[in-house]
């Protein structure tokens, strides 16, 4: 009888096959626990905690890392805000923590699309909880050196501004060094993109306060991690720093693209290695059970949904605008936004994953073809706030309407909507504009029949035209609100306030 045929045989061979293949699953679950109780140590280090908790075991360190049903902030409103921080840790300015890179992350989870809105570091901003402005990079090293506040208490500086101007509630943040940056690049073994033109920066930071050359050429090419960083931070060349917060979102997209395309999510060792790196180069708010529901959204991430967009100040359709602000004596180069609060970026940042609605908004204003008139006291209006009414969409503009003087507050700014028929949309469109509250009156009766009475008349004060039709880069008086007298602060390299709040 062959052997095939002997029962003896079978049952043999039966037994030793269910005990290596118990073996292999025990080997499978040691190997899986110390895995994840290796990556629950690295993760210790990334994670910083928003209150004091109490210290895992080792069967929940491994009850974090499994499937769970835990949902993330935002996702019932389909969309999940995360703030993204680059901080400047290279030897040029060793120890410092000036935001280079601020960005605000979103995600549908329904949809899976994403999006990303570059904030520019120059732009000028209230301090949270005080009376003062300053730059927007220099929030969190303010609060790490000249409040002496927790990191999470300091990232929540930064993070209630970047709220403050995009109308979202952003309840995570990510905080990652350039010399991390650098490398998960190799990690993921450099990036493949395109680069849209030819760059060639002489000026660009080396070490000790030096300079060298940074040249790319236009074209796909291979972006090692000194380079991808280079590529990223280079500033003076074509559309400066705005240019340089569009090369860092498509150095943004090409890594999750390269680490998908990796499949590193299913790779044990490269996990490891990442959580090596980010244990020392990041910090987030990212709990550990939030981890594993953000992995499986991050997989699912449509690339081709991807909508990107840079607050700048380069165009007719940009929402900011440069000037410069008197800071201990000398004038300081700061971005502002165009109108005189920050509506448009609010609308911007509301609509990101659809922003044909943008138009919607446009077109009802024009539908309502609303009459306005103008009036200043000093009977003069500017032709360049004239045609910038007209580049808002605003074409029946009636100038210095000396008839209504009478309905304008005394040197004070005014929208009075004197239509039966409220024009609602042009209404909350200038009150954003203009940061204004809108004034209800009933139209004056006319005996000349002749004369028309305006829908909206506009009480303008010198101030307020000159704000509007200052010149790029020319320095202003009046700029985020209404106060003529902002407090200003200026904040170095290390977080030290040159003028003291008390």
């Amino acid at each position: 009888m062959s052997q095939n045929n002997n029962p003896k045989t079978k049952i043999l061979w039966s037994g030793f096959f269910w005990k290596i293949f118990i073996l292999l699953i025990i080997g499978l679950i040691l190997y899986l626990g110390l895995f994840l109780i290796n990556a629950n140590k690295n993760l210790d280090k990334t994670i910083v905690p928003e209150t004091n908790v109490t210290k895992d075991n080792t069967l929940d360190k491994i009850k974090n890392f499994l499937p769970s049903t835990t949902h993330l902030k935002g996702e019932k409103n389909n969309r999940i805000n995360i703030l993204l921080l680059g901080l400047d840790g290279s030897s040029r300015r060793s120890g410092t923590y000036l935001t280079d890179t601020i960005a605000l992350v979103s995600i549908n989870p329904k949809t899976y699309q994403s999006a990303i809105l570059s904030i520019p570091r120059d732009l000028y901003v209230q301090i949270p909880h005080s009376n003062y402005h300053t730059k927007i990079n220099a929030l969190y090293t303010y609060g790490l050196k000249n409040k002496n506040l927790s990191q999470n208490e300091s990232v929540n500086l930064i993070r209630t501004a970047v709220e403050n101007i995009t109308g979202e509630k952003i309840p995570y943040y990510v905080i990652i060094d350039f010399s991390g940056f650098k490398k998960i690049i190799e990690t993921l073994g450099g990036l493949n993109l395109e680069v849209p033109e030819d760059i060639k920066d002489t000026r660009y930071p080396g070490p000790n306060y030096s300079y060298e050359t940074f040249e790319i050429k236009k074209g796909w090419q291979y972006l090692d991690a000194e380079t991808a960083l280079k590529y990223a931070r280079v500033r003076h060349v074509k559309g400066g720093d705005f240019g340089r917060a569009r090369r860092q979102q498509q150095i943004i997209s090409a890594t999750r693209e390269k680490a998908l395309s990796l499949k590193i999510l299913t790779n044990p060792k490269k996990i490891s290695e990442l959580l090596n790196i980010l244990g020392n180069h990041l910090k987030t708010n990212v709990s550990k059970k939030e981890m594993f529901a953000f992995v499986k959204i991050l997989q699912n991430i449509n690339i081709h949904q991807t909508t990107t967009n840079v607050l700048d100040a380069w165009s007719k359709n940009s929402l900011l605008k440069s000037t410069h602000i008197k800071l201990g004596g000398i004038y300081a180069y700061v971005l502002i936004p165009k109108i005189k609060s920050y509506a448009d970026i609010q609308s911007l940042s509301k609509n990101i994953f659809n922003l044909d609605k943008l138009n919607e908004n446009k077109k009802h204003i024009s539908e309502e073809n609303t009459s306005i008139a103008l009036y200043n006291s000093a009977h003069k209006i500017s032709p360049d706030f004239i045609k910038l009414l007209h580049q808002w969409g605003y074409s029946n503009i009636q100038q210095n309407h000396v008839s209504l003087k009478n309905l304008c507050p005394q040197d004070e700014d005014a929208i009075i909507s004197l239509s039966e028929q409220k024009k609602l949309f042009t209404l909350n469109d200038l009150a954003s504009k203009f940061n204004l509250p809108i004034i209800y009156k009933k139209r004056a009766s006319s005996k000349n029949k002749t004369s028309t009475t305006p829908d909206i008349l506009l009480c303008l004060t010198k101030p307020t035209i000159s704000f509007f039709t200052t010149k790029d880069d020319k320095p202003i008086k009046n700029n985020l609100s209404n106060d003529n007298n902002p407090k200003h602060a200026i904040i170095n390299d290390n977080g030290q306030a040159l003028y003291n709040e008390k």
